[in-house]
């Protein structure tokens, strides 16, 4: 399965935000919850700036993808 984030639409670049937003947010909760019950498991405590840090780190993943996009060329992009 492939989720296309950048796509080409008349010879551009072209950002399909709803599923980047759903992206972003999908891996922030994800990562964030993952790193806050591994730091709770391993510490017996629960930690709002280690779930917080998970947030950070899902939308940088999210926000590279979206850059890698944008730096392909439109010619190699999948038809939107």
């Amino acid at each position: 399965m492939q989720i296309v984030i950048v796509g080409e639409r008349n010879g551009k670049a072209v950002v399909r935000w709803p599923h980047f937003l759903v992206l972003s947010l999908a891996l922030s909760l994800v990562i964030g919850i993952g790193i806050g019950a591994v730091f709770f498991l391993l510490a017996g405590q629960w930690s709002h700036t280690s779930t917080l840090f998970g947030i950070v780190i899902g939308a940088g993943i999210a926000g590279l993808g979206l850059i890698q996009g944008l730096r392909t060329a439109p010619g190699k992009l999948p038809l939107l």
